[in-house]
């Protein structure tokens, strides 16, 4: 589908009923690419997921949604709740930005539990002429799975920041309650951690910005920050606009790249973040963005967006754009984050599983693999015209290339993507589904998350006999 200026920047309201009928026919034509259990928008672009909650036992995930078209457009909020991450109820648009504060898009943001309610914070996007002058936080009520009552909580202070300050989350630190979100900061045009503080969550003033301590920048914008407490450290991530390091083959490769470190306790009285260390990438594949946490059960849950700015995909001829990725837990192993699959979405969502030796094995759209690796490996994924993507671990890396799919991605960041291999014993497990892969590597220390494009995929070629176990992954239902 080719991008429609005219409309694209409409509300799902006042698109007319002939086109959301052709955009959700186009979606209904994908035989290749469409995701069996990713939670991908109906139709249109999904990008970050916002506002994540865990209520007496239902998981709620908002999702950023441009409607219609597979392009950055009027940014609405859909949501989505789920038991299992098997079955799905679709609880429709969440917000619509119909009033001023937000009237080019409602951006990204957070939930939190807060004495009489969930409330939902999040960014009021404003653009005149194509250009953004100014955004806004906005807080919202989370009730009857309703998000009502907006309200501008933080006015733009166009002294402090450029228009790019945005994604909001309340953090509590020593006693006290913050609302942070990331900005580009005027007086050195780059990026900052922002603390605003609140005494009734509602009015909220000004408190600092926290730069980095060492000698990086960390980008000159930085989007959908993190700051959870975890095992005792605080984890800090920000998806960073504006850093890479080109002479790195393993660091920084992407159009923008979502990177984290491990905290002690944060540096007030110096404004500083207070790292240990230089900020690490946190998924070495192609399509990670904007990863958001919440805790559920006592663990702390992240869900990220498996898409990638600046790039369109060839699903755009069937008028959608990204899907989620699957939710993981997080830990610690020393300062190194362990992400691995969410317990609840393994128990529910696999099945059929059998423990083999295999060569070769015959693929239908979906599969999922775990294995102990103690050597040299090579992994295809193909059709019957050769046509392929390939994970390669050496003695020395692990490797993720899609340069021999079906359809290419035009971008400036088409690579195969390099990890450094940690150890030479490990756990991996992989999860496939229509176009995409999430690769846990390295014990769960070294994760890759990738689109990729093989029509009509329907084998596994490996170089050598490898046991594995092998599991189904049920199709997700969604009403």
């Amino acid at each position: 589908m080719k991008l429609n200026k005219e409309t694209i920047l409409k509300l799902i309201t006042e698109h007319k009923e002939e086109d959301i009928k052709k955009a959700n026919e186009l979606v209904a034509s994908d035989k290749y690419y469409r995701p069996r259990y990713h939670i991908a928008p109906p139709n249109g672009l999904l990008n970050d997921p916002n506002g994540l909650v865990y209520i007496n036992g239902e998981h709620y995930i908002n999702y950023q949604w441009s409607p219609v078209q597979p392009y950055h457009g009027m940014k609405h909020w859909r949501l989505v709740k789920t038991k299992d991450f098997v079955n799905y109820d679709d609880l429709g648009v969440s917000i619509i930005p119909t009033e001023e504060c937000e009237k080019t898009g409602a951006f990204s943001g957070s939930a939190f539990k807060e004495k009489d309610g969930i409330k939902i914070y999040y960014t009021g996007n404003i653009e005149e002429n194509g250009e953004m002058i100014e955004e806004v936080q906005i807080k919202a009520d989370f009730i009857d799975e309703k998000i009502v009552n907006k309200r501008v909580v933080v006015e733009h202070d166009k002294n402090l920041f450029t228009p790019h300050v945005r994604d909001p989350k309340i953090f509590e630190y020593e006693n006290k309650m913050y609302m942070i979100f990331g900005a580009q900061c005027k007086d050195d045009m780059l990026g900052g951690l922002v603390f605003y503080k609140t005494e009734d969550m509602e009015k909220y003033t000004f408190d600092r910005i926290l730069k980095p301590s060492l000698n990086e920048t960390y980008g000159y914008m930085w989007e959908c920050p993190n700051l959870d407490y975890l095992e005792g450290k605080i984890l800090f991530m920000q998806s960073s606009e504006g850093w890479f390091n080109e002479k790195n083959p393993y660091e920084l490769n992407n159009s923008r790249n979502v990177v984290y470190t491990q905290l002690d306790k944060l540096d007030f009285e110096n404004n500083k973040l207070n790292e240990k260390s230089v900020l690490k990438t946190m998924d070495f594949g192609h399509d990670f963005y904007a990863p958001q946490t919440y805790w559920a059960d006592n663990k702390l849950v992240m869900i990220g967006w498996l898409g990638a700015v600046d790039v369109q995909y060839p699903t755009d001829e069937y008028s959608w754009h990204s899907m989620l990725t699957i939710p993981r837990e997080l830990s610690w192993s020393g300062e190194t984050l362990v992400q691995k699959p969410y317990s609840t979405f393994k128990e529910n969502a696999l099945s059929n599983t059998v423990k083999k030796v295999i060569k070769d094995l015959e693929v239908n759209k979906t599969i999922h693999l775990e294995f102990e690796l103690n050597d040299e490996l090579i992994i295809k994924l193909l059709n019957d015209k050769n046509e392929s993507v390939e994970l390669k671990f050496t003695n020395e890396e692990i490797i993720f290339d899609r340069t021999k799919q079906s359809a290419k991605v035009d971008w400036n960041f088409e690579t195969p993507r390099k990890a450094l291999r940690k150890f030479k014993n490990q756990k991996v497990e992989i999860f496939i589904d229509s176009s995409s892969i999430e690769i846990f590597a390295d014990n769960y220390e070294t994760i890759f998350t990738s689109r990729f494009f093989v029509k009509d995929f329907n084998k596994l070629e490996l170089n050598k006999e490898q046991e594995m176990i092998i599991s189904e992954i049920k199709q997700m239902q969604l009403k």
